[in-house]
């Protein structure tokens, strides 16, 4: 008989389990400033910090798999979705948000970005016809606001265009990356197996974007390494598996509130390890979130 924690975070009726996997991801995601920090100072750049990251998360997800027999066939329908997942919701993300951060208030690019739990709530019952209800729409508005709080109420940075444009960009087409992996096929593929292929597309486009741009880093700490080699294993192994693992047990809109506990978590390792201020108004922004993080898990 199994242990009861994994009855609950593995059966694919327990929405309990759902809940916890797509918090840890928040955590797990909310981790990678630390990374990230680690490794540009240690000679990454953007760029090439998100290919280093996918490369090592693909090398780690297929050594798990091939350990565990784990087959790696797919159909070629479920190939293309993977494909159109990988690089229409993933990449371009990635790339979108990495150069908003380079023309305005990472603050404000931030909460920019977070459009992403209203686009997926919207496309969910656009396209999906997926049912919601005033708890979820009033939870997203309360997390919306906490976020604001956290990281934008307080900045006071130039408003680019271009970096406002690539902001919001980002934030749908993270929206187009979950609503793609957590409807149809791709929702009933084992999550090990859909983020290896996500990471091992983004490998590709990544090393082209890296080629062409020129933004290979010349010299490298193993400080530097290990960020990347971290980001990899937690923010992308533990966190994109579980987040995947998670869409499988709960709605799309329901995980996208919980995931705003990420933003909670970069404020808890901006105070501990890098001495951060903590304001009222970032206290008040922690409070909401988390209170609408509760309201989601005990409504799902």
């Amino acid at each position: 008989m199994k242990p009861a924690w994994k009855r609950v975070l593995f059966s694919d009726n327990a929405v309990t389990g759902g809940v916890v996997l797509t918090i840890l991801a928040a955590c797990c995601f909310g981790l990678l400033p630390l990374f990230a920090k680690t490794a540009y100072a240690g000679g990454f750049n953007p760029y090439a910090f998100s290919l280093f990251r996918v490369v090592f998360t693909a090398l780690i997800l297929f050594g798990i798999l091939k350990y565990q027999k784990r087959s790696l066939t797919i159909e070629k329908q479920e190939a293309i979705t993977l494909f159109k997942a990988s690089f229409f919701g993933y990449y371009l993300m990635m790339i979108t948000l990495c150069v908003s951060y380079t023309l305005m208030d990472t603050g404000i690019a931030t909460v920019l970005h977070f459009i992403y739990p209203v686009a997926t709530m919207a496309g969910a019952i656009i396209i999906y016809k997926e049912k919601t209800n005033a708890v979820q729409i009033g939870a997203m508005a309360v997390s919306l606001l906490g976020i604001y709080f956290l990281v934008g109420l307080e900045r006071h940075g130039a408003v680019n265009f271009a970096g406002f444009c690539l902001a919001l960009s980002s934030g749908f087409f993270y929206a187009y990356y979950i609503l793609t992996v957590s409807h149809g096929t791709i929702k009933t593929m084992d999550s090990f197996v859909v983020i290896f292929y996500i990471t091992l597309f983004n490998s590709a486009t990544l090393f082209v974007t890296c080629l062409i741009m020129g933004t290979f880093p010349r010299e490298i700490t193993l400080m530097g390494f290990m960020g990347t080699v971290m980001v990899a294993l937690v923010s992308s192994v533990i966190g994109m598996v579980a987040f995947q693992a998670g869409l499988k047990k709960i709605s799309a809109t329901g995980a996208t509130i919980l995931s705003t506990f990420e933003v909670v978590t970069s404020l808890i390792v901006g105070i501990t390890i890098f001495g951060e201020s903590f304001s009222v108004f970032q206290m008040g922004g922690s409070i909401l979130i988390m209170v609408s993080v509760v309201v989601v898990a005990l409504a799902e």
